[in-house]
């Protein structure tokens, strides 16, 4: 949805996998609210229609040849339950990282340079240089001195599905502050 408002100028504040927040000010006249429902009701019609994805987000529509809105959503829902991907962002955020040293301590490194940047695959263990906060949403996840954790931990398998699901759905990536997507690889700054 929020791809679609895009094309069509509407701004979309803050979103997740299961919501969306609009701001509006004071001075928002009826036509301006009108339109964004007149758009959230147009992608009703276009979603249960499954209008090809080149009428619908032209912006997109390259990376998913012959599908529509609904065959897209579809496919996203069909991703996020078979990957337990709620489940994994529920566990990570629930738990808290062991701390390895303090943020301060951990900022220093990182200005003296004593710091190297990997694959997200090889941080099992590393402390992490600087926070990683995945938007949505938008709260940290591991700060800086904290302890990525192994793949037994919550932090690790939640950072991967995301870089799953980036990988599966181009246009529709996440901002993991702290992280650096490489033709599709997270990357990301530790402790040496």
């Amino acid at each position: 949805l929020t791809a679609y408002l895009d094309a069509k100028g509407i701004e979309v504040e803050k979103t997740n996998d299961f919501s969306i927040l609009f701001l509006f000010s004071l001075g928002v006249t009826n036509a301006k609210w009108s339109t964004l429902l007149h758009h959230l009701l147009g992608f009703k019609k276009h979603y249960d229609s499954n209008l090809s994805l080149t009428e619908a987000i032209p912006s997109i529509a390259a990376y998913y040849p012959g599908l529509g809105l609904k065959d897209l959503g579809e496919s996203m829902m069909k991703h996020l339950h078979q990957n337990n991907v709620m489940d994994l962002q529920q566990k990570a955020f629930a738990q808290l990282p062991k701390s390895d040293m303090i943020p301060a301590n951990a900022y220093q490194k990182l200005v003296a340079n004593e710091v190297e940047r990997i694959a997200l695959k090889q941080a099992s263990g590393r402390t992490a240089a600087t926070g990683l906060v995945p938007y949505p949403p938008g709260i940290p996840l591991v700060m800086p001195g904290e302890n990525i954790g192994t793949l037994e931990d919550p932090f690790m398998p939640y950072l991967l599905a995301l870089e799953t699901w980036d990988k599966n759905f181009p246009g529709f990536a996440h901002d993991t502050h702290g992280i650096e997507s490489e033709d599709g690889v997270y990357h990301l700054l530790v402790i040496k």
